[in-house]
């Protein structure tokens, strides 16, 4: 079936930076629906492909959730206070993915988006040493 969405983007998304991103109109709780913020997470990216991203909520995270949120430094719409729910990555296509506002796309530092990774990967399953690089 062909993607209803066409490419909103002029360049291959890179890792920090902060775009809106489509997400699937029939979601089912607890996905990420709506149009919404998100970071990029992988590094490897091209222009008509797939990239990783973790998504941002303007609903402070409660619960089991609020373990693995962190709150912005800023306020990615300008106007309300957004985290990022690194317990839910996402690989999506770059057709989901549009500017946040303007034409520079926004990178968060790399001291928050080392904060958000340590998160994702607490939330992952460790790997074993013996498959590790230094091994």
């Amino acid at each position: 079936m062909p993607s209803a969405h066409t490419l909103k983007i002029k360049a291959a998304p890179a890792v920090r930076q902060m775009y809106w991103c489509d997400f699937w109109s029939d979601s089912t709780t607890p996905e990420m629906g709506k149009k919404r913020p998100v970071i990029i997470v992988s590094y490897k990216n091209s222009l008509h492909g797939v990239a990783l991203v973790v998504p941002t909520s303007t609903d402070p995270q409660e619960g089991a959730s609020a373990r693995w949120a962190r709150k912005l430094s800023f306020q990615p719409d300008g106007a309300r206070d957004s985290w990022v729910v690194c317990n839910h990555l996402y690989t999506v296509s770059t057709k989901r993915l549009e500017p946040l506002k303007g034409t520079a796309i926004p990178r968060i530092s790399e001291d928050e988006f080392n904060h958000i990774l340590a998160l994702i990967q607490a939330w992952m399953p460790q790997l074993p040493a013996k498959y590790t690089s230094e091994s």
